[in-house]
């Protein structure tokens, strides 16, 4: 609970793991050509734009292209429009590509344990594409852990390229950022799609991505939350805010009070329903309040039980030991707890 773009993946043959060559691939270029090929990268345009190698962030309604590239005598291929002094990549060296996701291997992990703080390292694993072009449309779906998106969310790629006996990927799970982090660094392919402009919206970029007990950051601009490596429950909601245009730091739920401001508070009744120390019925305030329990943090999404007024059948967002969902707050596991109804100042 404390303290983004199109991506270039590029690796050379000389690496210290390299990947295994992918057991089929997409057939490309001159098979008379056997020039090596000397790096791979992903390139990724939006709605037929520019292509980019930085990580790139779309919305649902738009479409995302991953665009594959290789380098052979220090010339790039590729199909990618706009990509400048590229030749197309059915005139390079033959070779076949495969495309993988390099996706997070559990929701769940920890920063502190009996020996303190630290930044876990985050298990990357690629896992295959079903994908029958050298270009593809970026799939977010995750296939390791729950696909609480559908479709939303944010997704690492990568490509292997195998020429002969020779093998060359674009980066992945051995790009590790360093310091700072438990996660991987720019290079690695990173797209993200949202559901739309709004709080919300940016707060679903998060999705597929881990509960981090205690993420952080050395510094805001750094902190894993910014770089999509994943959250806890109050960096979560301080990710969509700052996505949204707010200037607020990472905090803890404890630091949610100073950013925001009190629209009501109650406990729960047998009813279900959310009441003040009056008895009067907390209202539902709107889509996008935050909802701040003793040590948890969600975010307002949907009216429902009794309309108007705050009760354990309305739906929030937020992440608890798991990628982030929405789920009724009677299932959140602090229905129980006392809540007070916050907003972003």
């Amino acid at each position: 609970m404390r303290t983004i773009v199109s991506i270039c993946c590029v690796l050379s043959v000389a690496t210290t793991r390299a990947p295994a060559a992918p057991q089929h691939g997409i057939a490309f270029g001159d098979a008379s050509d056997a020039i090596p090929i000397t790096a791979a990268k992903i390139l990724v345009s939006v709605d037929g734009g520019i292509a980019t190698d930085r990580p790139v962030h779309a919305r649902a309604d738009q479409v995302v292209m991953l665009y594959a590239a290789v380098q052979v005598a220090g010339h790039w291929y590729t199909d990618a429009p706009g990509y400048p002094s590229a030749h197309p990549l059915a005139k390079a060296p033959g070779a076949t590509l495969a495309w993988q996701r390099i996706e997070p291997a559990a929701a769940n992990y920890s920063n502190e344990d009996e020996t303190g703080f630290h930044f876990t390292p985050i298990d990357y694993r690629a896992t295959a594409l079903d994908a029958s072009g050298t270009a593809i449309a970026a799939d977010v779906h995750p296939t390791l852990t729950p696909d609480h998106g559908e479709g939303l969310g944010t997704m690492r790629f990568q490509i292997v390229v195998t020429q002969g006996s020779r093998t060359i990927a674009s980066p992945g799970p051995e790009a590790r950022r360093g310091r700072g982090s438990g996660g991987l660094t720019d290079a690695v392919t990173r797209v993200s799609i949202r559901r739309d402009d709004t709080y919300l919206g940016y707060l679903t970029e998060m999705y597929g991505q881990p509960y981090i007990w205690a993420s952080a950051g050395v510094t805001d601009a750094s902190h894993q939350s910014e770089h999509l490596e994943g959250s806890d429950c109050a960096d979560f909601v301080v990710y969509g805010a700052r996505r949204a245009g707010k200037r607020i730091s990472y905090t803890w739920t404890g630091g949610l009070p100073s950013v925001t401001k009190l629209l009501a508070a109650g406990t729960r009744g047998d009813d279900g329903v959310y009441r003040d120390s009056l008895g009067i019925p907390v209202p539902f305030t709107k889509a996008g309040d935050l909802v701040l329990f003793p040590r948890h943090v969600g975010v307002l999404v949907l009216d429902r039980g009794v309309i108007g007024v705050l009760d354990d059948q309305d739906v929030m967002m937020h992440t608890l030991f798991d990628s982030p969902k929405e789920q009724a707050i009677a299932d959140s596991g602090y229905a129980d707890k006392p809540v007070e109804v916050r907003r972003f100042k």
